[in-house]
């Protein structure tokens, strides 16, 4: 089936879903390569050398001679391919091989000959895919009933119906609807469903942590994640030791399994609501996954700091983002000191009885602030360790990789205070000041982290602190202070008004509505100030009131990549092991997760997802998705298509829409559905005979083409694409 949607088509869709607005093929999944036979190891080299027979005879000889070590690197290399003595040996064995050659090539052969690649095993890939465990799926299908549609978003919002306001809660407070969620949720009532969800401890989810064991980055710390999956340049000398550590991996593998185990969490979690909550906090307290050490610091970021508190109260998490190695790193702050500050020296030398106490002449202040040095190393600046000279016998530094971050004064940075205001707690219109900021940065003078790109902890270092005296929103911290400046600056942020208008803001923009009325915003502040910021007590008063639960807010917002994607699996109950090119369907709609450069995240307004251009790219996800053309993400057809009936087309199409969008589709979406369906049949991929006459535009009526045979199944395919294309579907 083609992928690829016509115009017409797209036309239609795109009709309705911008309505309510208005008053790629996937790339396969890589596999560890595997090593060359010797003749294609052969070809290669007398492809990239320009080999004439004779020498290409030579060239055979010499690796006859050296083909029992060549097959013994290769057969390492299934097990260990990252490991570093084995790549140390491979190179030594492309050097041999490339001093056997000179002595038959010709000058402009031996200047190939330079930049060519002789290795005998292949290079391993940049990331290995892990295999996990599809999941046990247990729920028998069924057709279920159609709900009413509800009133037009522009009529005067009204209470929804119950069954429909438990499908809202279901659409906003979870990833999506799978079968038998809806009718579980309806038996134990909204109230029921939302207090269970609030309380993840209570839901058995070992199932989903079972399949993600086999994921080896997300039980290392950063530490051992640094140890590793190392950079290139510590590679690079872990291969010239006689004993080196071992290598599982590059560092792209910890990002690939971070995003396998956000979807495959997305996807099967039974904890839905901490899922979306992790997802909403991540984005609040953004983190870009590339910045350098931040690599290795990201895993325990949203394993340790945001997952376990995503429900929790708010300043527990925000101080816990704080101390953060990940946050320190990406916003800067583990830079900042105090302008005169300086790391303690080495205690004196004992002196002999007797002898007067010399007073050490006056060290020079450092020229450079605290940066990395060497291999991962902080530098003396930053450990307080060593000296600017050294004894004559003491052995030269290594030298140091290439491509250093670049040297950095000494003094106050101001990067994180301003975010921690502007963007973590009061909001741009806050009503803080520039004074603020700078007198907030001082507070957090000190809060650094431990050799950061080695994956080390979070470290407070008093010589590094501003000990004055402070004035912080008009509170006083008293001269003297040290790691509790901090502490006390993270308490006034949590609990003043504009933390809680600003949160609740947009908490309200993710679950309510892009532009959520002010009546509800002061409501919600006003429960967040009471409780501290108790996430629990906040989404209730959400999930409960008036606005939520109105006709205006039922699928007024657009769904982003990542929430069409994870509920369009689970509405079909289908399955992801998160493999690659499901990272590459939502980078192609314009959300790679963990990818966004800018401390703001993908942001709550759901109208950035409406464009033609990402639109075109949903569609096309959509039908790859309804024809299993997605690596690694399936769902049974015909387990599906047995459920929806055959009996008559119109009916079972009903079925299907009542499955997978659990509403009626409105004109606007039969229209768009018929346009595909005809669409479809011009390109000649079913034999099919028409229902009803396309002439007759009957409202509610879908005009519909029978398929028979072989066609069934791509027939069956193209509608679920279709449906799941819908402007219904596409909104929550």
């Amino acid at each position: 089936m083609r992928l690829k949607i016509r115009l017409g088509m797209f036309l239609a869709f795109w009709s309705a879903l911008i309505a309510p607005f208005n008053g790629v093929i996937s790339a396969p999944q890589q596999r560890p390569q595997q090593p060359q036979t010797p003749e294609a190891f052969v070809a290669r080299v007398r492809q990239q050398l320009d080999l004439n027979d004779d020498q290409t005879a030579e060239f055979r000889k010499i690796l006859a001679k050296r083909m029992q070590k060549i097959t013994e690197l290769r057969n390492r290399s299934r097990n260990q391919p990252y490991s570093p003595l084995l790549q140390a040996e491979v190179e030594a064995e492309q050097t041999a091989m490339k001093e056997d050659l000179t002595t038959f090539l010709s000058k402009d052969q031996k200047d190939k000959l330079v930049t060519a690649d002789l290795r005998p095993v292949p290079p391993p890939p940049p990331f290995i895919p892990i295999e996990i465990t599809p999941r046990t799926i247990t729920v028998q299908l069924t057709a279920g009933a159609a709900l009413p549609a509800v009133a037009q978003a522009n009529k005067r919002p009204v209470r929804l119906t119950e069954d429909q306001r438990i499908l809202h809660l279901l659409n906003r407070a979870t990833f999506g609807t799978r079968p038998g969620d809806f009718e579980r949720a309806r038996q134990i009532g909204f109230a029921g469903f939302l207090e269970e969800q609030l309380h993840p401890e209570s839901i058995d989810d070992s199932e989903v942590e079972k399949r993600l064991a086999a994921l080896p980055t997300q039980r290392l710390s950063s530490a051992e994640l640094y140890n590793f999956y190392p950079p290139g340049p510590v590679l690079e000398q872990r291969m010239k030791e006689k004993n080196p550590q071992p290598v599982f991996g590059r560092p792209q593998q910890m990002i690939v399994e971070m995003v396998q185990q956000k979807l495959v969490r997305a996807v099967s979690s039974n904890r839905q609501l901490q899922e979306v909550m992790t997802d909403f906090w991540f984005n609040h307290f953004n983190v870009f996954a590339n910045k350098e050490a931040d690599q290795w610091l990201l895993t325990s970021y949203e394993r340790d700091v945001i997952r376990p508190r995503a429900l929790g109260k708010f300043s527990d998490l925000l101080l816990a983002v704080a101390e953060s190695p990940a946050m320190l790193f990406y916003l800067d702050n583990w830079l900042s000191s105090a302008p005169e500050s300086r790391p303690p020296g080495p205690p004196p030398l004992p002196r002999p009885p007797g002898q007067p106490q010399q007073p050490l002449p006056p060290r020079p202040a450092p020229a450079q602030d605290l940066k990395p040095a060497g291999s991962g190393e902080i530098n003396a600046a930053m450990t307080g360790q060593g000296s600017n000279s050294k004894p004559d016998n003491q052995k030269p530094e290594a030298p140091k990789p290439p491509q250093q971050p670049p040297a950095r004064r000494p003094g106050i940075n101001e990067n994180f205070a301003r975010e921690l205001m502007e963007l973590h707690s009061m909001g741009v219109d806050g009503g803080y000041t520039q004074k603020d900021v700078q007198e907030l940065a001082r507070c957090l003078t000190g809060w650094t982290i431990d050799r950061p790109f080695q994956g080390g902890p979070f470290v407070f270092r008093a010589w590094a602190h501003d000990t004055g005296a402070k004035m912080l929103l008009g509170s006083a911290i008293p001269a003297g202070g040290g790691i509790s400046d901090g502490y006390r600056a993270i308490e006034i942020l949590s609990r003043h008004p504009s933390t809680a208008r600003f949160i609740s803001r947009k908490l309200c923009q993710r679950f309510v509505s892009d532009n959520p009325p002010d009546a509800l915003i002061e409501r919600v502040a006003r429960v967040f100030a009471r409780t501290d910021g108790d996430m629990r007590e906040v989404l209730r008063t959400v999930f409960n009131s008036p606005e939520f639960n109105s006709a205006a807010a039922f699928r007024s917002k657009v769904k982003s990549p990542l929430e069409l994607a994870a509920s369009a699996i689970r509405a079909v109950d289908g399955d992801t092991n998160g493999a690659p090119a499901l990272h590459e369907w939502l980078r192609r709609m314009g959300e790679p997760l963990y990818q966004h450069q800018a401390p703001t995240g993908y942001g709550e307004d759901s109208s950035r997802w409406v464009n033609s251009g990402a639109f075109l790219t949903r569609l096309n996800f959509a039908v790859a998705l309804a024809s299993n053309q997605i690596p690694g993400t399936r769902f049974d057809q015909e387990r599906l298509g047995s459920a929806a009936g055959t009996d008559m087309p119109e009916a079972a199409v009903n079925r299907l829409a009542a499955m997978i969008v659990h509403t009626e589709l409105s004109q606007e979406s039969r229209n768009a559905v018929r346009v595909g369906l005809a669409e479809g049949s011009k390109d000649g991929e079913h034999q099919a005979v028409p229902v009803a006459d396309r002439s007759s535009q009957i409202p509610g009526r879908m005009d519909l083409l029978q398929t028979t045979g072989k066609a069934a199944n791509a027939r069956l395919a193209q509608l679920i694409g279709l449906l799941i294309g819908t402007a219904e579907f596409q909104r929550r």
